[in-house]
């Protein structure tokens, strides 16, 4: 009897022994599972450890990792599935269980069950699916927050050794989870799809509210009603006796044209004036006594008219060359080195006077921005010299035609009067106006300059 006792106790404890070494090589691999789900760096590479990994400790043959928000939870990753489809009638049918157990019982709590619990309704997948037994373990944030969880699956019932296993691995894998997503993002629980409805609604209504239709183009103060100072004469400009922007009196002098000639020419007139009369004199004392001489007196008063006439016109054209000023203002031009010694035709711009207390904005609208502007429409006018306070006004006149303006831009010209007085503002001073034309839908007033380039690049 001695032998069989000590037989039966050898094969006890070899048993013994290797339940332990089993034991050990279990709880090794479940550390090194932990130590690797924690060095991890992409979800990605998380999902595939869960479901490949996994299976090694639970004792299980699949392993289904789902993600997202508790009620729009999909499948991630799969063992020994490189990508997952979206369509593939096992993902979906998965999904479809989650879905089923989160109405019935909620994702909170680990489950097991075995098919066809929480199968949509007449389900043929279950009957070839060959793992019949299920569990489901969540993926939770400290607070209770559910953003995913594993599906696993296996032939024979789950022990509660195996369940404490999963347990553990799932708690490890939403803490690495967590720590490479943040909780703040695994919270959201915001529903884009409504969200993006709602904002194309909103858009597509506010695309029909009405805006009025702006514009930015330059303005500058302008003179109202300037008097105009033309070359009165071809020539060449001599002198010129103010200053840019300096007040004048009435007929007080403001540029000189060179009267070389003029008076050479005046000199020759008075000279033909003293031989006609002296002609005349001489023909009317001889026509007394000689009847020749008599029918030469007409011709001789005539000649006499002729030479008075270009004196008189020689005297008026030497006077014009010295230009005076109309009225009282100020002198508006450019540069006196830019006129002095230039030769100029008759009735060439050189300068203007203008009145200083009346002023008005003058607006270039390049064609390209040009929109419908009608008389009266609103105008706000931010000058250079102070751009924190708009100047108000109202469209006065708008030209027909579009014409060359600084810069060589074709533009029509706008011109609008000042509401009320404008401390500080001075003529010459430059800025930008926004023009208000007629009110039209929101989604017109955007899209106006794209459609318009487009239309005119190609021809659509």
């Amino acid at each position: 009897m001695e032998p069989e006792i000590k037989t039966t106790v050898t094969s006890t404890q070899r048993i013994s022994t290797d339940a332990g070494q089993a034991a050990s090589r279990g709880y090794e691999l479940l550390l090194r599972v932990e130590a690797e789900a924690r060095h991890v760096e992409t979800v990605g590479e998380l999902g595939f450890l869960i479901a490949n990994e996994t299976v090694n400790i639970a004792k299980c043959r699949q392993v289904f990792v789902l993600a997202g928000f508790e009620k729009t939870l999909a499948v991630k990753a799969a063992t020994s599935v490189g990508g997952i489809d979206r369509n593939s009638p096992r993902i979906r049918w998965i999904e479809a269980i989650i879905s089923n157990l989160r109405s019935e019982r909620g994702l909170g709590e680990p489950c097991d069950f075995a098919l066809p619990a929480f199968c949509p309704l007449d389900d043929e997948e279950h009957k070839t699916y060959p793992s019949r037994f299920m569990a489901w373990l969540p993926f939770q944030l400290r607070d209770g927050t559910v953003f995913g969880g594993m599906l696993v699956t296996r032939e024979i019932p789950w022990n509660k050794q195996d369940l404490v296993i999963l347990r553990r691995l799932a708690a490890t894998y939403s803490h690495a989870w967590s720590a490479l997503t943040g909780e703040r993002r695994l919270k959201r629980r915001v529903k884009l799809k409504p969200l993006i409805a709602a904002a194309l609604v909103t858009v597509t209504a506010l695309g029909f509210y009405p805006v009025p239709l702006t514009i930015l183009a330059p303005v500058e103060v302008a003179p109202i009603s300037p008097r105009i100072i033309a070359a009165p004469l071809d020539g060449v400009i001599e002198s010129i006796a103010v200053n840019p922007d300096q007040a004048v009196q009435q007929g007080e002098p403001l540029l000189k044209m060179s009267d070389v000639m003029l008076r050479n020419e005046l000199a020759v007139a008075e000279q033909d004036v003293r031989v006609a009369e002296a002609k005349l004199m001489q023909v009317t004392q001889g026509a007394v006594a000689d009847p020749k001489l008599r029918a030469d007196l007409a011709i001789t008063r005539s000649e006499l008219t002729v030479a008075a006439a270009k004196r008189n016109y020689a005297r008026d054209m030497l006077q014009r060359s010295d230009v005076r000023s109309p009225a009282d203002g100020i002198a508006i031009y450019t540069d006196r080195r830019d006129w002095v010694g230039r030769p100029v035709t008759t009735g060439e711009r050189i300068m203007e006077v203008a009145d200083p207390t009346r002023m008005q904005l003058r607006i270039d609208v390049p064609v390209a921005d040009a929109i419908a502007v009608s008389k009266g429409a609103k105008v706000r006018a931010f000058l250079d010299s102070d751009p924190l306070r708009p100047a108000n006004a109202k469209v006065e006149a708008v030209s027909f035609e579009a014409r060359m303006v600084e810069g060589d831009v074709l533009a029509y010209r706008i011109y609008a009067s000042l509401d009320g007085e404008k401390p500080g503002m001075r003529l010459g001073i430059r800025g930008t106006a926004q023009i208000s034309g007629d009110k039209v839908a929101l989604a017109y007033y955007l899209f106006r300059k794209p459609i318009s380039v487009i239309r005119q690049r190609f021809g659509l």
